[in-house]
């Protein structure tokens, strides 16, 4: 299912035109239990732990080039995912809010690397925290007081919202102002991707 998205970056002479994008085919809109509060919005709802979102990731998908002026992009790791999905998500998070998008990108480059470059799982939770001390330049006792930040715990929270998108399609799942979710099996080029999310803003 999401073989040919993970493509489309070399792959970008298809595109709507004129055609809209028919409800069922190219999106679906999300039922309300799963819908969520981001307006002018592309979400990326992805899993450290999943190998399409690191192909994706690779590939640089979404992108700022494809989305419409006024718009922004989150990305949303989901914590349910194993193995020890909210580790990393605590992680990610502190490594957000206490440290910044800098540090954020290479822990997450750091997780991405070791699980899908080098094949190496880690064996508990503690490993799994410990891996990323270094770039967080903390200790384990400053990484245990942060987990308990308020903000952390917030944004570990926003972030989860994504576990019903990703129950619906799996990961990685890409929506539109919280509402739209495309259907990547049906994406066949980068101009396609970036029509279908100029048009789903709009709407």
């Amino acid at each position: 299912m999401k073989k040919s998205l993970t493509c489309i970056a070399a792959s970008i002479f298809l595109s709507f035109g004129v055609y809209a994008a028919t409800e069922g085919v190219e999106y679906q809109v999300l039922p309300a239990s799963a819908q969520f509060d981001a307006p002018n919005t592309v979400t990326k709802i992805y899993s450290i732990n999943c190998p399409f979102c690191f192909k994706y990731e690779k590939a640089g998908i979404p992108n700022h080039k494809i989305i419409p002026a006024g718009s922004k992009i989150e990305q949303y790791h989901i914590s349910p995912k194993p193995p020890f999905g909210i580790e990393k998500s605590t992680a990610l998070a502190i490594a957000k809010e206490i440290k910044g998008d800098q540090v954020f990108k290479q822990v997450k480059a750091e997780y991405y690397n070791q699980y899908h470059v080098k094949k190496v799982k880690f064996e508990s939770s503690d490993a799994t925290i410990n891996f990323v001390l270094d770039d967080l330049d903390m200790t384990r006792s400053e990484f245990d007081k942060h987990a308990e930040n308020p903000k952390v715990k917030a944004l570990i929270a926003e972030w989860d919202q994504g576990v019903a998108v990703a129950n619906i399609q799996g990961v990685p799942a890409i929506t539109v102002n919280g509402k739209y979710l495309i259907n990547t099996k049906s994406i066949t080029s980068m101009n396609m991707l970036k029509d279908l999310i100029t048009e789903l803003s709009a709407k």
